[in-house]
This record gives C-alpha cells, sequence and structure tokens, in this order.
C-alpha cells in the first residue's frame, strides 16, 4: 500500500505509515498551487527487506540499524525523501531484535545513537540481559550500554525501550534510534587513535571567522526564464562577478557545491564520465575558481552530495549507472571513492577540504529498506576519507549528521547545518571537549536568505533574514571562540546573488573589521 497525496497544500505533508516486512512506509508529496514545491517532500514508499543475520566486523564498528530488525508493535521506521530516518516508538516498552553473525567469540561494547530524555534502554544478547540505562540528556546522544559476549555464529541481540516516563519536547514526541554499533574494546582503541592521528584542524579554520557557502548546480535557476542545459550554463557563469563578490564580503573561504543532488560536475572528470555520460564540462570551472580564490588568499571546501533521491533531486539514472540502487553499496562506494581520488589530484593544495552530505546514508547503507544478506552495513569511512585527502593530505573532511552524534572518528570538523553559535563551555580551543561531536572541530553552517539553493523558476531570491547587528555578533562570538561559521547564498543560474545580500556582506566586512582593528578577516 502506497500513500500520494493530491491535495493543494502549500507545506509539506509528512504522513507516515507502517507494517512489517515486503510492505511500505510511505509519506505523501507536497503541492503548492497545483505545481510541485521542489522543496517539499517527495518520498512516496520504502520497502522493507525481511530482516536477515547482520554479519558483525570483528576488526571494526559494526552498525546495527533499526530497519534491518524485528520490530515490536510499538516501533516503526520514521521515513521521509526515500530514507529512513530512524525508528520512533510510541510511550511504553517496546523492543528491536537482530541476529548477528560473529566469526569467532568476543566480547563488544555497546553504544546507542538515541533521542529521548527519560527512557531506560536494556540490551540482552542470547538472553543475558545488561543493566538498564537512563536517557538523561536532551536531544541526539551517543550513549554506552555495556559489554556483550558474542558467540562464534549466530547471536539474538535485543534493546529494550521503556519509553513510559519520556519527556517529550516542543518537536519530539517519541523515542527515537538511529542506531546501534558494536566494537570490541582494543579495536575501538586503534581506531580512536588512528583518526586522532590524521584529523586536520587548521589554525586558518579555527580563525576564519566566517566563509561563503553556495549551492549552485545544474538546477540553478534564473530570475525568469527556463534553465540553460548543463555545458552552457557553466560556459556562461560569470567569475569574475563570482570572484569579486567573495573578495568584498571579507569571506574567508568558500564551500562550494560541486554537486547536489543530481551529479554533474563543472569539469571535465574522466571517472564520473566512465561511469555516465554527458554529466561533466569541457570547462573545467572548479579550477578556474580554486585558482582565483587561491590568488585571493582564500581557502575552498568543496561540498559533495552523491546523488541519493531526496526531496528535492531524484537523479535515478544515476543511482543505477552508480551502484546505488544495490542492496551492497560496494560498488557505490569504491565509485565515488574514483571520483574524488580524481578531484583530489586534479586540484591539489588547492583544495582545503570536504563537506560531505547525508551522513546518515553513510552511516546506514539499507536507509533504502533494502536487505543486509549481503555487502556492507555501512560505508568504509577510512578509505572513503583517506580518497578525499588525495593530492593534499592536509585536507580537511565533514560527514554533515545533521542533528545526529558523529557518524565516524575518521573525519576533522562538525558540518553544523544550521547552526549559528556554540555554547563557549562546548568547546575547548575550537573543538568539542564533550558530548555527541567529541573531539571534531567545531564549525556552523546557515541560509541568509530562505533556501539552501535557488531552484525555483521565475522566482527572484528573497532578502536577508538577519541584521547585520545578529550577523556580527554571531562571527564576533566565532572569533572569541575559534570556530568558522558558513553563511549560505542562494546563487541564480550566471552566478549572481541577491544585490541585498552583497551588500549585507560588505557591510558585514566592514563591522568584523571594526571589532577586530589589528586582525584580518582573511
Amino acid at each position: 500500500m502506497k500513500i500520494k497525496s493530491t491535495s493543494n497544500l502549500t507545506v509539506s505533508l509528512y504522513t507516515t505509515m507502517y507494517v512489517l516486512w515486503g510492505v511500505f512506509v510511505g509519506v505523501g508529496i507536497a503541492q503548492a498551487k497545483g505545481e510541485i514545491n521542489p522543496y517539499a517532500v517527495t518520498a512516496e514508499s520504502v520497502t522493507l527487506a525481511e530482516p536477515a543475520p547482520l554479519k558483525v566486523d570483528a576488526t571494526g564498528i559494526t552498525v546495527m540499524a533499526p530497519n534491518l530488525a524485528k520490530l515490536s508493535a510499538k516501533i516503526r521506521p520514521v521515513v521521509r525523501n526515500y530514507m529512513i530516518l530512524w525508528c520512533a516508538a510510541e510511550a511504553g516498552e517496546s523492543h528491536v531484535e537482530w541476529t548477528l553473525d560473529a566469526p569467532t567469540d568476543g566480547e563488544y561494547e555497546v553504544t546507542a545513537s538515541v533521542l529521548g530524555t527519560g527512557s531506560q534502554l536494556a540490551v540482552t544478547c542470547n538472553d543475558q540481559k545488561q543493566k538498564e540505562v537512563s536517557v538523561t540528556e536532551a536531544g541526539w546522544q551517543r550513549i554506552g550500554l555495556g559489554k556483550i559476549a558474542l558467540k562464534a555464529g549466530h547471536n539474538k541481540v535485543v534493546l529494550h525501550v521503556d519509553s513510559a516516563n519520556l519527556k517529550a519536547g516542543k518537536r519530539n514526541k517519541e523515542f527515537q534510534l538511529s542506531a546501534l554499533e558494536l566494537v570490541q574494546p582494543d579495536t575501538k582503541k586503534s581506531i580512536e587513535a588512528e583518526a586522532l592521528a590524521m584529523r586536520n584542524q587548521p589554525d586558518w579554520f579555527k580563525d576564519a571567522g566566517y566563509g561563503l557557502m553556495f549551492q549552485w548546480t545544474n538546477r540553478a535557476t534564473p530570475p525568469e526564464g527556463p534553465i540553460k542545459a548543463w555545458e552552457e550554463k557553466v560556459n556562461d557563469f560569470d567569475l569574475d562577478g563570482f570572484i569579486s563578490l567573495v573578495e568584498e564580503s571579507g569571506a574567508s573561504y568558500v564551500v562550494w557545491s560541486i554537486t547536489w543532488g543530481n551529479q554533474y560536475i563543472s569539469a571535465p572528470i574522466k571517472s564520473l564520465d566512465a561511469i555516465i555520460a554527458g554529466r561533466t564540462t569541457s570547462r573545467d570551472l572548479l579550477g578556474e575558481m580554486v585558482n582565483r580564490l587561491q590568488d585571493k588568499g582564500i581557502k575552498v571546501i568543496f561540498y559533495y552530495h552523491y546523488g541519493y533521491d531526496c526531496y528535492h533531486s531524484q537523479d535515478t539514472e544515476w543511482l543505477k549507472a552508480v551502484g546505488g540502487m544495490k542492496a551492497d553499496k560496494t560498488q557505490l562506494f569504491t565509485n565515488l571513492m574514483s571520483i574524488l581520488a580524481e578531484v583530489g589530484t586534479r586540484y591539489g593544495d588547492k583544495l582545503d577540504g570536504w563537506w560531505f552530505d547525508g551522513g546518515a546514508r553513510y552511516l546506514n547503507c539499507h536507509y533504502d529498506g533494502s536487505s543486509a544478506a549481503d555487502g556492507i552495513l555501512t560505508a568504509p569511512f577510512e578509505a572513503y576519507t583517506a580518497a578525499a585527502r588525495t593530492g593534499n593530505p592536509e585536507r580537511m573532511v565533514a560527514y554533515n549528521s545533521w542533528i545526529k552524534p558523529k557518524v565516524t572518528e575518521y573525519q576533522d570538523y562538525y558540518g553544523g547545518e544550521g547552526v549559528r553559535s556554540f555554547k563557549p563551555e562546548e568547546l575547548t580551543n575550537g573543538v568539542f571537549n564533550s558530548g555527541r561531536q567529541k573531539g571534531l572541530q567545531a564549525h556552523g553552517c546557515f541560509i541568509l536568505e530562505k533556501r539552501w539553493g535557488h531552484i525555483e523558476l521565475n522566482t527572484p531570491i528573497p532578502k536577508p533574514k538577519y541584521s547585520l547587528k545578529q550577523l556580527t555578533e554571531y562571527v564576533q562570538q566565532a572569533k572569541e571562540n575559534r570556530y568558522p561559521l558558513s553563511i549560505n547564498l542562494e546563487m541564480y543560474e550566471d552566478g549572481s546573488v541577491s544585490p541585498a545580500s552583497a551588500e549585507l556582506l560588505k557591510k558585514l566586512k566592514a563591522a568584523v573589521a571594526e571589532t577586530n582593528p589589528k586582525t584580518s578577516t582573511k
């Protein structure tokens, strides 16, 4: 059974239904004025595969997503934009049951990524129940649930949830579970030590103050009229105007989307051509951009979205070609790493970082409801991060975990989606000293106008929603506590932005210089 909406609502519908194996979990489509809103929820259905035994990685971390388990009646997957976000439990008792296939006997630490203050959790392994643990902090947290002993072969692991005393917030009315993680203690220490040795948290980023972020892609629209073909759009991009905008804004760096939903890259990337034709360009706009920005002393971070279906993009042709429609995502990540390595080699030390969107899809390779009978459970983070650093070992990496805990230790900074400030007590020298992002460099990025990218037809970019005073205060606090802020601007097809936004950023540059007379914004 599928749910669809044909009503002309101006807000997103979020109708969720759930039944067990072989059926659909879905949400409706929102429409506005008879036309589909490009930012509306567009998922129609996700089919849940019948649970299969999960293969335990004795030398790494085993991610146990709840959609790969047997779920009791009161707990269900929450689906949005072709993705299982997490599982939610109604007030009362519920449980999640996995079958694990362990290669050898071994002791494993268990952690859970959850939201639900006041809930009680306990893990049972082969009928041996661990001590109950309370969720005491607000927001998403990763909490320890003790240690379990696995035997070689099949093991039954059950997470028991009692959310009868859940303290519901304004938005969160239910207990929510992202995943359990299993790791042997010695392996955990080894991974943490290795990741820490690889971590890049440079002073230039800590003290940058602010940078600019842009979601400009093949879907970027002009103020009026139709969208140009990809090659034409790239050829007509006003790079001179863009460089002037960045320089006049006082930004220390740029976060530039080389993809966003649809897999189109504005450069002649052979590894992408080998997977699918017609997605690259003869003009190396990315190369021209990084060269010009480096000449101005401005750093560059590439934003990358690997093209999974989501509310504003449905690139099925690409997903089929790259291996993203398969239950086993090994081919997908192998292909993605070839693209990252080529891009990294091409731009070398002119590319200073990566910002990988969709961290949840990296953490849970079966976010689409596919079977875990074969293939990987989670992305090969160590290898993926190494591929991202090809050509520049000092290149920073972030996997955007949104509001949830970090998805891996093999990264350097927090994606910070939607965040404008952090509490000073959370940070030591700009690094999180506790909590769900512990060890990562703090960083926030937020929308200046209305949207992340300008993809609506025949629509002007709205005016900024923040005042000069607000922006100045955000940047001042960031500089005082050694974390940067990425200010996201909507951008038209030709590379221009709202004049009101450009003027505001000029004033921000002057205001920051006035409050920090001995420091430069570059």
